[in-house]
């Protein structure tokens, strides 16, 4: 990439001396990475080289640059462009020459790229920060259906803020400073408390909620996953000991878990510490996992789910994708409930398909005899509807926000 550099850095003094423009677009091939680790470094060697030679015959003009950026960006610099108009057309224009399929083995593969750009001198006056930024709009266009995007200093606030959360999150993990807060649960047969999610806060606030994938990949950067585990099992089992005890309360608990952290080799010999440490019984604990596509690509995960459940545990699949494959999948795991997140179903009461919607989820997963748990119940008139369609529990601001655990003792506690 060093080479790159210093050609980028000479075109860039060249136009600063005449006054005129270049831009840099970005092309994420999205798709190199992945065939290198399914059919081997030549056949990726190949796709780039197709790429490349596309771009070369196709897009670029003479006295335009290529160069390699890692193993799925390509850099194309267009020389002497004065504003970001031509360059959108050049990405439009490499997006059509490399959107066809190309062969991978015997295999067609869609490769979906997506591009940024990065103007000079408006976007940056050397050639790191111009890259940097052509990167920074190419990740922008990933989520874009046109997939191309200029470049904005916009760009960098939500990056900038996510770094700043990840280092925050990691810094706290280290310090173990991270506190559980409990998500009443109700059961709609009998209309009382019947259990709690176990969620991870910062802050002592419900704004600084974290949402367990969050929480397992700042672990995973500290080296802490397997202590964040632990921590979190006890913690969780020392409060649902206390809500026996002080508040006369036998609850279910629900704690999250990744698939990546199933992989633990010790995590079902924890459990069974924990669970003997606080003297409950298996069939309190609910382990909470939502990442269905990566359960699918991890027979080590699947492996510890049943594992789990022959110590006694109940395992609850967190808002799965709704297609019969995903279903199909899940029946072949020993899960005993679904959780449906209403938040992705909105207006439900007033929008015929997503009322649709969620009956139809509930009717396959009462087949493949799961139970099923509403999240995000936030009124009356909801509560009433996915009680009619079948849901089995409820939780979500109707029923209480989250609480910490003298809120559950005081608010529900006989």
């Amino acid at each position: 990439m060093k080479a790159f550099l210093d050609q980028l850095h000479a075109r860039i003094e060249q136009r600063r001396a005449d006054g005129r423009g270049l831009a840099l677009v970005f092309l994420d091939c999205g798709i190199i990475g992945r065939i290198d680790g399914i059919w081997g470094y030549a056949a990726g060697d190949a796709v780039r080289e197709h790429f490349a030679s596309r771009l070369r015959s196709d897009v670029l003009r003479e006295g335009d640059l290529l160069g390699e950026i890692g193993r799925n960006g390509i850099a194309c610099v267009l020389d002497a462009v004065q504003n970001d108009g031509v360059a959108l057309l050049a990405a439009e224009k490499i997006l059509g020459a490399l959107d066809a399929p190309v062969l991978a083995g015997e295999d067609e593969i869609y490769p979906r790229p997506a591009t940024g750009i990065a103007v000079f001198p408006d976007h940056g006056d050397n050639e790191v920060t111009l890259l940097q930024h052509a990167r920074t709009a190419c990740r922008v266009a990933r989520e874009r259906a046109e997939r191309v995007a200029v470049y904005s200093g916009l760009h960098d606030e939500p990056e900038i803020g996510q770094l700043r959360y990840e280092s925050r999150l990691r810094g706290t993990i280290v310090a173990e400073a991270l506190e559980l807060v409990f998500q009443p649960q109700t059961e709609f047969r009998t209309g009382l408390l019947s259990g709690v999610e176990t969620l991870l806060r910062m802050d002592g606030s419900d704004a600084g909620i974290v949402p367990a994938r969050d929480a397992f990949a700042a672990a995973e950067s500290a080296g802490l996953v397997s202590d964040l585990t632990a921590r979190m099992l006890n913690a969780a089992m020392r409060s649902c000991a206390d809500f026996r005890d002080a508040g006369g309360l036998n609850l279910r608990f629900g704690v999250n878990l990744t698939a990546k952290s199933l992989r633990q080799p010790g995590l079902p010999d924890a459990v069974t510490r924990a669970l003997d440490t606080w003297n409950l019984r298996p069939g309190r604990l609910v382990i909470e996992v939502n990442e269905t596509a990566l359960l699918e690509a991890s027979p080590e995960s699947c492996s510890a789910l049943r594992r789990l459940k022959e110590l006694g545990t109940r395992l609850s699949i967190d808002d799965p994708g709704v297609g019969y494959a995903s279903l199909a999948f899940l029946a072949t795991l020993p899960f005993d409930e679904m959780k449906i997140d209403l938040s992705r179903v909105p207006d439900m009461l007033n929008a015929p398909k997503h009322d649709g919607l969620v009956q139809s989820m509930i009717e396959l997963a009462h087949r493949i005899k799961l139970e099923i748990v509403a999240e995000g119940v936030d009124s009356e008139a909801v509560a009433a509807r996915v009680k009619e369609l079948g849901c089995d529990y409820m939780q979500g601001r109707h029923v209480s926000p989250p609480l910490d655990a003298a809120g559950v003792i005081r608010n529900f506690g006989r």
